[in-house]
């Protein structure tokens, strides 16, 4: 059996990639509604938002004590040959205390027969392409400074900036 011997350069080659891979900042990084956070090929962004007490729709009315943040969301996939397979639980919104409140599918349908945004369960954003849906975040009343943010694994392109996408708020207030 023949042994696979690497030269220096190998190594340092090695040696920076694994330095760029763990050396990932822990610092946030906040941003305003219509930036874009970057993951890899692709793109995210809230294009807008707004807080409603209620949701209409042709049936019945569904209320909160809180509030309901209504999210329109934007996948850019700048891929040259990859389709980007997403779905709902793609974006959080995070409290001030760090509470997590995920998407509310029921309400994102219910929301959907008045608004018609084409609600899906899960969506593939074709290569050179965009697609966007509206999300529903109920809130408790007592949360004031809610931040979006966005989940994923981390892809090649993540490394060489540190997983930033893993650490941009988007601010919702």
């Amino acid at each position: 059996m023949k042994q696979i011997q690497h030269g220096p350069h190998t190594l340092i080659v090695m040696a920076v990639f694994l330095l760029l891979s763990c050396s990932g900042n822990d610092k946030e990084i906040i941003i305003e509604p219509g930036t874009g956070i970057q993951h890899d090929d692709f793109e995210y962004s809230v294009l807008d938002h707004s807080l409603q007490k209620f949701i209409a729709t042709n049936e019945d009315t569904v209320t909160t004590d809180g509030n309901f943040y209504i999210v329109t969301f934007k996948v850019v996939n700048m891929a040259v040959r990859v389709d980007h397979e997403w779905d709902n639980s793609i974006a959080y919104i995070i409290g001030d205390d760090g509470t997590v409140y995920e998407n509310k599918t029921t309400l994102q349908k219910k929301l959907d027969e008045t608004r018609s945004f084409g609600f899906q369960e899960s969506y593939v954003t074709h290569f050179q392409s965009s697609d966007s849906t509206i999300l529903v975040f109920e809130l408790p009343p007592t949360v004031k400074n809610p931040y979006l943010m966005v989940r994923g694994e981390t892809l090649m392109g993540d490394f060489f900036n540190g997983n930033r996408f893993k650490r941009t708020k988007v601010k919702l207030f």
